[in-house]
């Protein structure tokens, strides 16, 4: 069934917790209920495992407890471990109570085809900026608020697609404030806002993300009255005990819960590393993980990292971005242990992978290409003055050719003037 079908239902959207899934969710109502249509939200993070967290397994239970409604499910993926129940949900909502367009950014195979196959609408976008920006250019609410806050979910997510569009202040003020205050002081933000009364009245029907992210969209509310007031509310990111190998950072202690990705954010900003290894503990899953990521501004080592982590952790549950990618431990202890060996291990990939004759640039290919340019240029420039002159070397001889013709013609009369003359 196509999504483009007018429907008089009610929607829901279900988005993740993370910056770029409230980015998602607030594009997304903002689009819908300036088209006039009824939509609700819900979004919750909580650290026990037994409440109804926006994780791909807990969130099925959420659909299986929705009457008749449409639903949009944003940047909440399928290849988890044991992901049965997920698609389960999302298929008999499909099939039995309404329409359902499931997006997402990151990388799926068999999934996709899976959903499509069974009646839901399944969108895999390009990058995480494509994502926040799907519903509002879907129903045609594209203005600077949608852009905005577009861009803000991408330099949460480290879309390097944005990188050129992004200063260094929005990528801290991003990455170091506001994810701390979406993360932990969502209710101090909420206040600081002015809608702390509408966040708490909310918290139980939209979680207690989904009641931000309504809140903001309804009220319009601009990114940069968010960041100011985060600002207020959250210090610097504190960086663990790290050590650097050539190209690479690590870290073996565990950062604070929900920081991980942006502490391997902070660590490359601050020493200039190419990727940043760490380890993360999840406690909506109860899992430890090493995390292995890129930095953001240098997406020339991503292949080298999914070549790497694709060979070498063969069988272990990975999740994540194109170079950024989490992979599943059975410990603290065993995720400690093997993650100097991963940053000596990637730092030597990138060198061979990166830094070989073959393909290491000396010269810069714009200024290459400028050259071959000019050289091609100035063979066409010669080539047509060597035309031009055998051209008139040609025509000389024509010439030549003509005056020695008439020259023998002369020579012909002379001769038989002379001998009619001399037999007279």
């Amino acid at each position: 069934m196509a999504w483009t079908q007018p429907q008089p239902r009610r929607v829901m959207v279900i988005h993740d917790t993370d910056v770029h899934g409230v980015t998602c969710g607030i594009n997304a109502l903002y689009a819908l209920t300036r088209s006039g249509i009824d939509a609700e939200v819900y979004s919750h993070f909580s650290t026990n495992p037994q409440e109804p967290a926006t994780t791909p397994q807990a969130v099925a239970s959420v659909i299986e407890n929705l009457g008749s409604v449409d639903i949009i499910m944003l940047d909440i993926p399928v290849d988890v471990r044991n992901p049965k129940r997920y698609v389960d949900a999302l298929v008999g909502h499909a099939q039995f109570k309404g329409r359902v367009l499931w997006a997402d950014h990151h990388g799926h195979s068999q999934w996709v085809d899976i959903l499509n196959r069974s009646g839901v609408v399944a969108i895999v976008v390009g990058s995480s900026y494509e994502l926040s920006m799907l519903v509002p250019r879907m129903y045609g609410k594209v203005d600077s608020f949608t852009e905005k806050w577009a861009l803000v979910g991408a330099v949460a997510d480290f879309d390097e697609t944005v990188a050129h569009r992004v200063s260094q202040t929005l990528e801290i003020d991003v990455a170091e404030y506001l994810d701390q205050a979406m993360k932990f002081q969502r209710e101090r933000l909420a206040d600081a806002l002015g809608i702390g009364t509408e966040y708490r009245q909310h918290l139980a029907t939209r979680g207690n993300v989904g009641a931000l992210s309504y809140a903001i969209a309804q009220r319009g509310i601009e990114p940069e009255q968010v960041i100011s007031a985060a600002k207020t509310l959250v210090s610097p990111i504190q960086l663990p005990p790290y050590q650097v190998v050539g190209d690479v950072v690590y870290t073996t202690e565990l950062p604070p819960q929900g920081l991980a990705w942006k502490v391997a954010w902070k660590l490359c900003a601050v020493t200039g590393a190419k990727a940043a290894v760490v380890p993360t503990y999840n406690p909506r899953t109860n899992q430890y993980a090493v995390i292995v990521a890129k930095n953001w501004r240098t997406p020339e080592v991503a292949d080298v990292i999914e070549q790497y982590v694709n060979s070498k952790f063969v069988g272990r549950q990975i999740v994540g971005h194109h170079g950024a990618r989490s992979i599943s431990m059975m410990s603290l202890e065993e995720a400690r242990s093997v993650i100097p060996q991963i940053a000596r291990e990637l730092n030597d990939a990138i060198a061979s992978k990166i830094y070989t004759p073959q393909t290491v640039r000396l010269i810069s290919e714009s200024y290459v290409a400028r050259a071959l340019r000019e050289d091609f240029r100035r063979l066409d420039q010669q080539h047509s003055e060597i035309l031009e002159l055998l051209r008139r070397i040609a025509e000389a001889l024509e010439r030549g050719a003509a005056a020695k013709e008439q020259q023998v013609q002369l020579l012909k009369d002379l001769y038989e003037r002379d001998s009619r003359t001399r037999y007279d």
